[in-house]
């Protein structure tokens, strides 16, 4: 009876290194299609990152010279400004220099006259 057991156990086992060794060879596959589709994947994510940087800096690049261009417009206005308000002060001092000079005059008359 114990040699029924024994022939019984041993005849009835399976060979699993077949089914490992399909299955690693399953697993084998698909992780490479993984890896082929993570690349493609990955490489994609690159080109839409790029393209957006580029348009991102395009966008950058196009406010700063709008910027750039107010800044060039508000310091000629500024500049403007100044100028007139320094001919102004130049015209005054005219002024004043002809009123002190007309003075002067006057009282060098009045000395005179007496």
């Amino acid at each position: 009876m114990l040699s029924f057991t024994v022939i019984s156990i041993t005849s009835a086992a399976q060979d699993i290194s077949k089914g490992v060794d399909s299955m690693r060879k399953e697993l084998s596959k698909q992780m490479a299609a993984y890896d082929s589709s993570s690349k493609v994947t990955d490489s994609l994510i690159q080109t839409f990152n790029k393209r957006n940087d580029s348009m991102e800096m395009a966008r950058f690049n196009e406010q700063n010279s709008r910027n750039l261009d107010g800044l060039v417009s508000m310091m000629k206005e500024r500049e403007q400004k100044q100028k007139q308000g320094m001919w102004m002060r130049l015209g005054f001092g005219i002024l004043m220099l002809g009123v002190l000079i007309f003075g002067l005059l006057r009282k060098r008359k009045k000395k005179d006259t007496q």
